[in-house]
């Protein structure tokens, strides 16, 4: 069979449009998620991370690049897009442990494993606690190395008030706003393009009230430290992992990185003159990066 024929468009079409996602029953209800790339090739998944994200925003510009030569599935999670949500405070360990019954009910006994943020985490756990599954990861601006959030009690009292429900409607209501809450996560506030603002609006008309990042805090927050900091046990990721960071990330500080580093085996760093949004920043050397490190685990 050649590449075209067994090329798959589901996904994402010509000019990096991303077509509405596919949908499946799990246990805990409807799972959406991004696919698209050869269906024969090796296993991609991309995890994008909480907010105001989801697999198209953070994922629309790598995924055609991906798909030439991998298959790519993007999963959206709980309570993100579509996919049922927990309806409760739920933990990394939570997301991880739905993320394997996905991966079972799509027949994926193996892959490489992308995430930003709190997608980043979520591949950590999985290396952790399924290495069997797990060939790969790179976690990007990544949370779970960390013991306390920047301002950690003042973010834990505020895990308390709906500040997510306001937060969403304000910035429904005025895209000078979203504009601002855009800047503050890149090195750059230039390239929070008007295309940004477009897509990001338009998760906003669907993304309900933020109720799903709230439990994610209220789940993970205590008022001493966060419940998912894996620390020394950073030692045990036994596969090839690329940690990419934004010099400029101002919710991870990149000494953390570089500490959780220092603990792995298998692990190196590359730092981007970005934050914590690197791929939608500078998409062209974040793909370069990625496509790089890919290529080199099977060399």
């Amino acid at each position: 069979m050649t590449d075209a024929a067994q090329r798959s468009n589901v996904g994402y079409t010509v000019g990096m449009t991303l077509t509405a996602p596919r949908s499946i029953s799990v246990a805990s209800g409807k799972a959406t998620f991004l696919e698209a790339g050869l269906q024969n090739a090796r296993t991609v998944l991309l995890f994008h991370g909480g907010g105001l994200d989801c697999a198209s925003l953070s994922w629309r510009l790598l995924m055609p690049a991906l798909s030439q030569s991998y298959r790519i599935i993007a999963p959206n999670w709980p309570g993100y897009a579509g996919t049922t949500a927990f309806g409760r405070p739920y933990t990394i360990a939570d997301i991880g442990q739905w993320l394997m019954t996905l991966l079972d009910h799509l027949e994926i006994e193996r892959a490489s494993m992308i995430g930003v943020s709190m997608g980043g985490g979520a591949s950590l756990w999985s290396a952790l606690n399924h290495p069997e599954r797990v060939e790969a990861i790179v976690p990007i601006g990544t949370y779970g190395i960390a013991d306390r959030a920047p301002h950690h009690r003042l973010s834990y009292v505020l895990t308390k008030l709906p500040l997510n429900a306001v937060s969403y409607a304000v910035m429904r209501r005025y895209p000078s706003m979203l504009r601002r809450a855009l800047e503050a996560i890149f090195a750059n506030p230039e390239k929070v393009t008007d295309e940004i603002i477009a897509e990001v609006q338009d998760v906003l008309g669907s993304a309900g009230n933020g109720a799903p990042f709230t439990n994610f805090q209220r789940g993970e927050m205590t008022s001493a430290r966060l419940r998912t900091s894996f620390g020394s046990e950073l030692s045990k990721v036994s596969c090839p992992s690329l940690f990419i960071h934004g010099k400029e990330d101002s919710l991870v500080p990149l000494k953390t990185v570089e500490a959780a580093i220092g603990l792995m085996k298998n692990a190196s760093l590359e730092v981007m003159d970005a934050g914590h949004w690197p791929m939608r920043e500078d998409p062209e050397t974040f793909n370069e990066l990625v496509l790089a490190f890919l290529r080199a685990v099977r060399s």
